[in-house]
C-alpha cells in the first residue's frame, strides 16, 4: 500500500455495473472523504466555520456535474433507498 492508498482510500464499488455508476461512486467517494477532514479540521479548531462552509460548497460544486450521471432517478424516489423522511409530499428534497 502507498501513501497515496492509504491517504485516499476508496472502497470498492459492489453497486450496479456501469461506466456512470463507478465514476459517480469514485467521486462521490472522493467528496465524502474532504468533507470528513473539513469536519476534523473544523472540530479541531483549526478552521472557522465561515471557511470550513465555503470549502464544502466548493467541493459540493465540483461534484454537480458527476451528479448528473445518475440524474435518471428522482432522489425521493423510494427504490433508491433514499430516506422518505428528505421528502416532500410533492416529491421533491426538502431542508430538515
Amino acid at each position: 500500500m502507498n501513501i497515496q492508498q492509504f491517504a485516499y482510500p476508496i472502497a470498492r464499488y459492489r453497486g450496479e455495473n456501469d461506466s456512470s455508476s463507478q465514476e459517480f461512486n469514485a467521486q462521490f467517494q472522493n467528496f465524502a472523504h474532504r468533507v470528513s477532514i473539513l469536519c476534523a479540521l473544523h472540530t479541531g479548531g483549526k478552521i472557522s466555520t465561515s471557511q470550513t462552509y465555503q470549502h464544502m460548497l466548493t467541493l459540493y460544486e465540483q461534484l454537480q456535474p458527476y451528479l448528473s450521471l445518475i440524474a435518471d432517478s428522482s432522489p425521493c424516489d423510494l427504490s433508491n433507498g433514499f430516506a422518505a423522511s428528505y421528502c416532500s409530499d410533492d416529491g421533491t428534497l426538502h431542508n430538515t
